[in-house]
This record gives C-alpha cells, structure tokens and sequence, in this order.
C-alpha cells in the first residue's frame, strides 16, 4: 500500500500552495484540471482538481492530497 501524497503552503497563506516538487504559484504555478491532469476551465461539472504545472501532479483542491500525475507532464521525477 502506498502512502498518500499532500502539497503544503506557506504558513499564514493557504492560496501559497507549495507541491512536492518545490513549485509554488510564482513559479510555475497551478492550474485548473480534469481528471488525467489535462488544464481546462473551471466550468459547470469541474471536479475542484488542479494540475501542477511543473510535474503533472493532479491536486485535490481542498484537501491538497495528490490525486494521481499526468503522464504528460515536462517533469516526471
């Protein structure tokens, strides 16, 4: 069984999310996504996810727990 995976933020700043990989909202940055980790518009039926633009990590909007990885991503540790 494998061990669930969460992003942090910066203390005082939860909108500062910070991913496993190091990226954070000034770098690389954080954006909107479906379920494969595909960028797309926060639209009727959007499921809360974002994708992390450096490596590909799908984030749970809320509870910041790592949902899966795009395989596409330019980052793949």
């Amino acid at each position: 069984m494998t061990q669930k995976e969460f992003i942090t933020h910066e203390a005082g700043n939860e909108e500062a999310w910070i991913c496993v990989c190091g990226n954070r909202p000034e770098s690389d940055g954080f954006f909107p996504c479906d379920r494969n980790g595909d960028e797309m518009e926060p639209v009727k039926g959007w499921e809360d996810l974002y994708v992390c633009r450096r490596c590909g990590r799908i984030i749970n909007q809320h509870s910041l727990e790592v949902m899966g990885r795009n395989p596409k991503s330019k980052m793949l540790e």
